[in-house]
Formats: C-alpha cells, sequence, structure tokens
C-alpha cells in the first residue's frame, strides 16, 4: 500500500470516520515498526488537544502570545484558532513524516550514480553531502548531487533556496548551478536562493569567499567576487546585480527557523507564507495587498498563527476563512 493511502487512513482514523478495513490498515502500520508506533502516538497527542482546556499560563498559549506579540497589540485568543492550529500541526507533521518516503532518489547518468533530495512546501531538511559538506535545504526546493565526488571539482545543482557549510578542499573547488549560473567556492558558509519562478537569484555570504558567475549566454560568464556579511542579487529580467549587507535575521531564519520581516506588503509576504506553510493567500479585496507589516514567522508556527496576528494588528478590520490549502483575505464588512 503507498504512503498516501496509509496517511489517508491514518487522518481517517484520528476523525473516527474510518471503516474496519482501514482501521486494520493503519493497526498493522502502527505494529510494524517502533517509529511508525511513535509517529501515531505523537499525531495521536496532537489530535486530541482540546481547545477548552487551555490555560492563559500554559505553553502553548504563551508561545501564541509571544508571536502574537512581535506583530503588536494584544488579543484574547478564540477556541477555533486553537483548533485551527492543532489541524495545522496535524497536516504539517503528516506531511514532515511523509517526506521520508517521497523526497530522496536516485539516478545514473554515465558511470555516476546521482542523488536527488526534494522538501516539499511547508518543510525543510538538513544533511551531509557525500564531502561533509553541510547542508540546509528549504521549503519547496531540490538538490542534485553525485553519491561521490570525484574530478577536479565538487559540483551540484540547486532548485530553491539552500545554506551551505563547505568542507574546505583547497584542490576541489565546490561549484553550485543555479540554470545558467553557478556560485564557485573552496570552503566557506553561504546560502542561495534561486527559485525557478522567481525574478531574483541570490547569494548571501557569511564568511569565506564565493565567486558568483553569471552566464553571458556566449558559453562564458561574468564573474564577481562577494565579501563576508554581503548578499548579490541578480535580476534575472534585467541582468543587474545589486549589493548590500546580509539582513538582519539572516542567521535566525536558517539556525532558528525564523524569518524577519519590516515593513512589508502582504502581496510580498504571501510567497514566503506560501512556501514555508504551504498555503496560498487569496487577496478578495485587491486593497488588502498593500497593508504593510514587521514582525517574524518561525517555521515551528502555522498558518493560523500568522494570520491571527496580522488580524489583530491591522487598522482596519480583516476577516478572513480557510480553504483547501488556500487562504481567503478580505476586508471585513
Amino acid at each position: 500500500m503507498n504512503s498516501d493511502t496509509i496517511w489517508e487512513n491514518i487522518g481517517k482514523k484520528l476523525a473516527g470516520e474510518s471503516n474496519s478495513t482501514e482501521e486494520t490498515t493503519v493497526h498493522d502500520w502502527i505494529n510494524s515498526t517502533d517509529e511508525n508506533k511513535k509517529v501515531f502516538d505523537r499525531l495521536q497527542q496532537i489530535w486530541q488537544y482540546n481547545p477548552h482546556s487551555i490555560k492563559p499560563d500554559s505553553g502553548i498559549y504563551n508561545k501564541f502570545q509571544h508571536r502574537k506579540n512581535q506583530f503588536g497589540k494584544r488579543k484574547i485568543v478564540s477556541p477555533f484558532v486553537f483548533y485551527a492550529l492543532r489541524i495545522s500541526a496535524v497536516l504539517f507533521f503528516l506531511v514532515s513524516t511523509a517526506l521520508i518516503f517521497k523526497t530522496l532518489k536516485s539516478s545514473v547518468s554515465g558511470d555516476v550514480v546521482y542523488q536527488e533530495i526534494s522538501v516539499p512546501k511547508g518543510s525543510r531538511s538538513s544533511f551531509n553531502l557525500p564531502d561533509g559538506t553541510k547542508v540546509w535545504l528549504a521549503n519547496n526546493s531540490k538538490i542534485k548531487y553525485p553519491s561521490k565526488f570525484s574530478g577536479k571539482t565538487r559540483e551540484l545543482e540547486i532548485e530553491g533556496e539552500a545554506y551551505f557549510e563547505v568542507t574546505h578542499n583547497e584542490k576541489m573547488p565546490f561549484i553550485v548551478n543555479i540554470g545558467e549560473n553557478r556560485i564557485k567556492v573552496l570552503g566557506t558558509t553561504f546560502s542561495v536562493t534561486a527559485y525557478p519562478d522567481d525574478n531574483t537569484v541570490r547569494a548571501d555570504l557569511v564568511k569565506g569567499k564565493i565567486q558568483f558567475d553569471i552566464s553571458n549566454g556566449a558559453g562564458s560568464y561574468n564573474s564577481y567576487l562577494l565579501k563576508p556579511s554581503y548578499s548579490l542579487v541578480l535580476d534575472k529580467t534585467s541582468g543587474k546585480l545589486y549589493e548590500s549587507r546580509v539582513p538582519d535575521g539572516f542567521y535566525d531564519y536558517w539556525e532558528k527557523g525564523i524569518y524577519e520581516f519590516r515593513n512589508e506588503t502582504l502581496e510580498n509576504l504571501a510567497f514566503k507564507i506560501d512556501r514555508i506553510f504551504n498555503t496560498q493567500i487569496v487577496f478578495v479585496d485587491e486593497e488588502v495587498k498593500t497593508k504593510r507589516f514587521s514582525g517574524t514567522i518561525s517555521i515551528d508556527d502555522n498558518i493560523f498563527t500568522f494570520i491571527e496576528a496580522v488580524k489583530s494588528t491591522s487598522v482596519e478590520p480583516i476577516e478572513y476563512h480557510y480553504e483547501k490549502n488556500k487562504l481567503y483575505i478580505k476586508y471585513k464588512n
């Protein structure tokens, strides 16, 4: 039985809607390994969470208030929100656990075996490459690399967003291919943001030295060196490059999973929200897009934590409803 069916049956069991066949399937899955039992026990704890039993001094209440206060004024949290948080947590846990079954692929090209790891929206992963390089792969991202580095370079391909702590090897440069462009390093710490549907490609250098090679379309590159604590952004439409300091909160995002934003429009935040929480924001009223907010988003939170914070700090009252991974926002009538 495929993993999708297993998770569907688990969802039905938790909701009390499974038939005898589905019950048996889940029972067999739980008892097949100790890890499966731990997963189900954790899901059951989340599902059985009772919003009416929440006390003002409880851990989950304090966490919600802390996240919300980073947007502004305090507001009482309704039982519905806690229920929504519970559902979202279960869905996130299911997706993250299913990642084990779905994201690792192998392929062969000539004599080289390649590994491909994909991380869906709402998840992230960390792992080591064959040379010991540490990689953090962000949501909705993909990396492809050889199972063993050989030859004169260590090359890989990436789509999306990743953070690297590269193992130093002076004789074998580390190369990250991003479509037609690439980044070359010897040993350093840096991040790359290169989603295919974005208009920009970005490199952020923490320490060491990297060379950003921009394809000139003639089979060669225009090369740019990046200094530590600086970012380089390529506008794919105009071909222009922009250099700036590494943004505040950069380390918190990779080390703690916290994304900081300042005076950012809700329209711009919607792209980040979609990738972090696998939820598309639909603006029923176009004017809502232009509303600006400052605060932080934690990947350990969920879409309801975020939108309640936005709702409670908005000058003009807004309302929303959630349906099939889409969050519809409009001004309150």
